[in-house]
């Protein structure tokens, strides 16, 4: 059954005069919908009723209203269905397309990762299902100080990760949910964030001391960074960054430390490079092994290059998009102003995460000089090099969120998401099979539809296609369109192709011309 219920919570029962207005904007934009709003005791008296002691005794011991905030917006979601969104935003139209019967409603943030404030479903969603289950055990082993991984986005992210409910929920990006609500940030009681708070207390109410992780790893997620003009405040005054997503349990705990290592590298008025070897970074996929990194300085311009993966090299992104090659190697060269202007290159949400994670790692470790030179290698400025690295990490986080306020992504009425190979069998050189999701016209419900491109022997241009899904075919135009800019995050499910995606960009462009 499709929603029909807006829920709330804040822990006191008087709201605050600018919260008040932003939960007044939900009931005027929704008149059709019931909506609750929830305070500390209403919500522990509902989990009370309907999660028995030992659950009411979990959520008794949050001491943090953020975290209660989490546990009882799941709570309520998994037993009775509904919308929940934060206190936090404004409400711009109404909701009601944005959810469905049976797809679990999320949003992702600019930075990559899975947001828990706006959550869907129906009654019993076995995705939500599974994230409940995830934060009864965080809060029962009470195995970190840290809100967003006990009962926060942590295990959001992980469910989604694991594409093991890929078919049953629907992940919007936060440019699309634009026309129906917007994020406020500039709010009173988000000065006192919850992130700010945990650095000070324990989160559990009867702990009286801080236990060993709080005290010796203090940390701030990129994860919960509203803007990023604030990426390089907290890298100077913060002494270690987690990504804020996804790794496996024990490596997201601060027992892994970024480990650099500089392996060569000039400084000259015109060009300078940087080249060293980082392992141990905190990935969307769990802890990174060694791998090369170049930052290069052009005058004013700043990049960052990477080697093609091969067996013995390993690439810590998902997808690897050839720049060029120097005549040894394939090399993948990035720069916030090629990002923000190429659709070929821009990089899937995770993989812009990230980037910047990796960036914000390398940083930090200069920062601090506890990096190590190869067999004296040339190192020049250290203070030239985090200067570097923070204007790309400033820089691609700014495209990152120009395309968040952009309103909506595309002026195109299709976007595709989630493209991944055909798994039937071995494609031909010349073939390219494709399965994939369309949103028409603003709709947030897919279309799912099978695309067949088929191209000349050495795939300069797409000489015909195949779509399986009739209803797309009026516009075939836009899809087409859709398709190519998604292109470069086709999910490859572990297959070589012969002629690379890059390659099929511009043969698809050249079909899309001669239409």
């Amino acid at each position: 059954m499709k929603p029909n219920t807006i829920v709330q919570f804040w822990n006191t029962p008087d709201l605050p005069e600018d919260i008040s207005k932003l939960v007044a904007t939900w009931k005027e934009q929704n008149p059709s919908m019931e909506h609750k709003l929830f305070s500390y005791e209403t919500a522990r008296q509902f989990i009370a009723d309907h999660y028995g002691t030992e659950i009411h005794n979990l959520f008794e011991s949050a001491a943090l209203p953020a975290m209660q905030s989490d546990i009882f917006r799941v709570a309520y979601c998994l037993k009775m269905g509904g919308f929940y969104i934060d206190c936090g935003t404004r409400c711009n139209a109404s909701i009601e397309p944005m959810l469905s019967d049976d797809a679990l409603f999320l949003v992702r943030k600019w930075h990559g990762g899975i947001w828990n404030g706006a959550i869907g479903c129906s009654a019993g969603h076995p995705a939500l299902e599974w994230i409940w289950n995830r934060i009864i055990q965080n809060l029962r082993a009470r195995n970190s100080n840290d809100v967003w991984k006990l009962t926060g986005p942590l295990s959001f992210n992980q469910m989604v990760e694991s594409q093991e409910f890929e078919s049953s929920i629907n992940v919007v990006e936060q440019p699309e949910t634009k026309s129906f609500f917007d994020i406020v940030n500039e709010l009173e009681h988000k000065k006192k964030h919850w992130s700010k708070e945990q650095e000070k207390q324990s989160v559990f109410k009867d702990n009286t001391t801080l236990n060993t992780e709080v005290s010796q790893n203090k940390q701030t997620t990129i994860a919960n960074i509203d803007s990023p003009e604030l990426v390089t405040e907290h890298i100077r005054s913060a002494g270690q960054i987690d990504t804020g997503l996804n790794a496996e349990k024990g490596k997201i705990e601060g027992k892994e430390e970024c480990k650099v290592e500089i392996a060569g590298g000039f400084e000259r008025d015109e060009v300078s490079r940087l080249i060293v070897n980082i392992s141990n970074v905190v990935l969307s996929k769990g802890v990174s092994t060694s791998f090369p990194l170049i930052i290069n300085k052009r005058g004013n311009r700043a990049e960052v290059e990477f080697y093609e993966p091969k067996p013995n090299r390993h690439f810590p992104l998902s997808q690897f998009i050839a720049s060029g090659n120097n005549g040894v190697t394939d090399y993948m060269l990035l720069m916030p102003e090629q990002i923000g202007s190429n659709a070929y290159y821009k990089l899937s949400s995770n993989d812009q995460a990230d980037l910047i994670a990796i960036l914000t790692q390398l940083n930090i470790t200069l920062l601090k000089n506890q990096f190590t030179v190869q067999n004296n290698a040339g190192v020049g400025s250290v203070g030239n090099w985090c200067s570097a690295v923070e204007q790309l990490i400033l820089g691609f986080a700014e495209t990152k969120t120009k395309e968040a306020d952009g309103g909506s992504l595309q002026s195109s009425s299709i976007v595709v998401k989630n493209l991944m190979l055909s798994s039937d069998g071995k494609q031909e050189d010349n073939v390219l099979v494709l399965y994939g999701k369309a949103l028409v016209d603003n709709k947030l419900q897919p279309q799912h539809f099978n695309l067949t491109l088929n191209a000349d022997s050495k795939v300069n241009v797409v000489t015909s296609i195949e779509l399986d899904n009739a209803s797309l075919l009026n516009n075939r135009t836009q899809l087409l369109e859709a398709v190519g800019r998604s292109l470069h995050k086709t999910n490859l499910r572990g297959k070589v192709l012969f002629y690379s995606l890059e390659r099929w960009f511009y043969a698809l462009q050249n079909f899309n011309k001669e239409c």
